[in-house]
């Protein structure tokens, strides 16, 4: 649960940062339905699992589960994966090179070919270390590709067009999708759940919103969100 909370407050303080929205109120209503037609269960309940913002040219993903950790995903013209919480993130996706993780606190994973990726770090004194180069992506990851898992995520949130997503547990099994810095979408499953002692302020913020069905809620926040 802690690296949950510290994983959601990292990702709401940066997935506006560079998010301008000029869609009129009713192109944000068409926009909610139309995210509302595109998720059933299944694809909703990737957001129970995967929390996700942006920050520049990175796409940030935390997984929520045990373990958990946190992706920083760049995709414009190289693929990257840069990733914290090393030993969480290997057991979701087993590599073969040897880390020192008393040396370094994050791990990056560059592609420079569809066979081969560069591997770096860095260290707990703020420097880079080269750790491979030019290495078989099948031979650091013999099992399971981690670039195929979140090509999959950013398929999913391109399709949805959203800017980020708030997921948690700890507060309601409610899950919000920002589809502009001022707008939010939130799904309530068929049994809401709100912990009691955040209720009357979740039930307030959505009593100012739109249900737009049983299930979704769109509300405009009086500010846009700014991480200033």
């Amino acid at each position: 649960m802690r690296h949950l909370l510290i994983l959601s407050s990292f990702i709401l303080t940066f997935f506006i940062s560079c998010t301008d929205t000029q869609l009129s109120e009713k192109e944000v209503e068409q926009k909610a339905y139309a995210i509302i037609n595109q998720l059933d269960k299944n694809t909703i309940d990737t957001f129970r699992h995967w929390t996700y913002g942006t920050r520049g040219e990175a796409e940030i993903w935390g997984k929520l589960d045990t373990p958990s950790y946190g992706c920083f995903y760049f995709k414009k013209d190289t693929l990257k994966l840069s990733v914290g919480l090393i030993e969480n993130f290997r057991k979701d996706f087993p590599y073969s090179i040897i880390v020192d993780t008393s040396q370094v606190h994050r791990i990056i994973f560059k592609k420079i070919s569809d066979e081969d990726i560069n591997v770096s770090a860095w260290t707990n004194f703020g420097r880079d270390t080269t750790i491979a180069d030019k290495i078989k992506l099948k031979a650091v990851f013999p099992t399971k590709d981690p670039f195929q898992r979140f090509a999959e995520l950013s398929k999913l949130k391109d399709n949805l067009q959203i800017i980020g997503t708030f997921y948690r547990p700890d507060i309601g099994n409610f899950i919000q999708f920002y589809l502009t810095n001022q707008h939010i979408l939130t799904y309530f499953p068929d049994t809401l759940k709100i912990n009691p002692k955040y209720k009357d302020i979740w039930i307030d913020y959505f009593s100012k919103g739109k249900n737009l069905t049983k299930n979704w809620n769109l509300r405009k926040l009086e500010e846009p969100i700014d991480n200033g």
